[in-house]
């Protein structure tokens, strides 16, 4: 999407889907062991920083440094005290 919109991330994750060329649906987030799977449904979806623990991220503030990241909003670390949704 990135390349083809000429260096532009998409303002929602609806975009993603459209017509079926980057992706068919919004896979269901899953943090194991620490929330339930998560249902994207596009309104589901949180589009701003503040995001409910397990719940996708997408970051379409503008001028954010983040900016177009995408991840999962949990703070639970793994066995080596890690933040297991960092990478």
């Amino acid at each position: 999407y990135y390349g083809d919109m000429e260096g532009q991330y998409p303002s929602s994750l609806g975009a993603l889907t459209v017509g079926g060329k980057y992706l068919s649906g919004l896979p269901m987030a899953k943090s194991p062991n620490y929330h339930g799977d998560t249902s994207l449904e596009l309104d589901a979806v949180s589009e701003s920083e503040a995001v409910s623990p397990g719940r996708w991220l997408y970051n379409n503030t503008a001028g954010n440094a983040n900016f177009g990241t995408m991840g999962v909003n949990c703070s639970h670390t793994d066995t080596k005290g890690t933040n297991w949704s960092s990478y």
